[in-house]
């Protein structure tokens, strides 16, 4: 089932701040984000969310958006557009008093069980006027999502128990003058109260925290460190998954693993970044591996790696680093157009797409005389508009696109290429700004 979330979040009064949590960016590195123990500020903000939903796939983020605002002169304008039309959206809430906002969560991997649960809390950090929120929230609630309210550990509480008609979803917010605590839950048991609650008590110490209770939030916190922005992430990706990958060197990568994580940190004109992946105690750590994959990723996608240098692949005790740096100007584009699709304001209408797809591809290939004939088909997530995508790489031909409906490439739509023996095939998406970004990338095993 498929539910309208941003719908029934426009109607609740604060969904503006909502869209702050993909509206941040890559940012610089800020020692005092650490705490006297050695772990990020963020982490005592982090409960585990398989104490509150039981579920095993789960992460975190983190972002620095005082920093954002403090750097938004030295970069490209794209990545602030959200932030300022949220900050036009909601009363008692200045951008330049936003100090940092942080969210953690996870879902069952299988969403369409009866008993599938997803949820997550955040908090956005800084000096609000609660007064003004409060009253925001309470002309603006939608009449199918009516809150109770209420005081918790010194917080303004406002809650519901029951979905509504746009979602099984319950939300609720906490105030004070300096953070805006937010959870979102869909389980038949647990509410948002239960989310925001939990990530109070996280906070205060009076919950176990996701760093001391799961060892790879811990591998990941301590690896990825104090950079300004920071996500990861534990699953289980199974058997029957590890089963699918028919590459023997990709099937080495992820054995083992149950944790990935990425930091950015912005440095003038590029971006250093880290992948982290971490891995169980009885995996040896594939260094090799991951390294001959980046080495014929380069020399396959040449496009791909236009704006990245410096990439260097090193392992520790249990985890795997790839490190890069990246033309931060290219970064940016790309980075906010896959993160502004959250913006709460909509976007503009254009003849051409102007956020990046963030899409998931699927390719079957076939053997031919020439090479190989790949059909790729569009297998879930945003619509792409043809007159944005190209296809590019060592092709010999290919078809038009099947399935798709005035010129917008959707769910089960595909399209046939030939590609050289040998050969790889990109799927290469074009912005308004002429910034281009590869949505993916096959290489023909022929």
């Amino acid at each position: 089932m498929v539910h309208s979330r941003r719908t029934f979040l426009r109607a609740s009064g604060v969904s503006a701040l909502l869209g702050l949590a993909g509206c941040t960016g890559i940012l610089e590195d800020d020692d005092s984000l650490t705490q006297a123990g050695g772990q990020p500020e963020y982490a005592s903000w982090l409960y585990d969310p398989k104490d509150l939903l039981g579920i095993d796939t789960r992460g975190f983020a983190s972002y620095d958006v005082e920093s954002v605002m403090e750097q938004r002169d030295e970069l490209p304008q794209d990545p602030f557009e959200g932030l300022e039309q949220a900050n036009e959206q909601i009363e008692g809430v200045d951008l330049t008093e936003i100090a940092e906002l942080t969210a953690v969560g996870g879902s069952t991997l299988n969403v369409e069980r009866d008993d599938a649960s997803a949820g997550a809390s955040f908090v956005v950090e800084g000096s609000f006027d609660v007064d003004s929120i409060q009253t925001q929230i309470e002309e603006e609630s939608d009449s199918d999502a009516e809150y109770q309210t209420g005081s918790y550990e010194g917080y303004e509480l406002y809650y519901g128990d029951d979905g509504n008609q746009y979602s099984d979803m319950t939300v609720a917010f906490a105030l004070d003058s300096e953070h805006v605590v937010v959870g979102m839950i869909e389980d038949a048991d647990v509410t948002g109260r239960d989310a925001v609650e939990k990530m109070i008590d996280a906070n205060k110490g009076n919950a176990d925290r996701y760093y001391d209770q799961s060892e790879y939030a811990e591998l990941l916190i301590d690896k990825l460190g104090e950079a300004t922005v920071v996500m990861g992430g534990q699953f289980d990706l199974g058997s029957p998954v590890r089963d699918q990958i028919s590459d023997p060197r990709a099937r080495t990568l992820v054995e083992g693993l149950y944790g990935a994580g990425m930091s950015g940190t912005l440095d003038g004109e590029t971006t250093d970044n880290e992948i982290i992946l971490a891995y169980d105690e009885e995996t040896e750590v594939p260094v090799d591996t991951a390294q001959d994959l980046v080495d014929e990723a380069r020399n396959q996608s040449p496009r791909a790696f236009e704006n990245i240098e410096d990439v260097s692949v090193t392992g520790g005790e249990r985890t795997l680093t790839i490190s890069m740096t990246l033309d931060a100007a290219a970064f940016w584009e790309n980075y906010s157009g896959m993160t502004g699709a959250t913006s709460m304001s909509g976007s503009a209408s254009s003849s051409r797409q102007s956020e990046t797809p963030m899409v998931s591809w699927e390719a079957d290939w076939e053997e031919t005389s020439n090479g190989g004939l790949v059909t790729i088909t569009h297998h879930g997530g945003d619509h792409v508009d043809a007159d944005n995508l190209s296809i590019e790489g060592d092709i010999r031909s290919t078809s038009e696109w099947q399935g798709s409906s005035d010129g917008r490439i959707t769910a089960g739509s595909s399209i046939e290429v030939e590609v050289e023996s040998g050969g790889y095939v990109e799927l290469v998406w074009e912005g308004d700004s002429g910034s281009e970004m590869v949505l993916a990338s096959f290489v023909n095993p022929n």
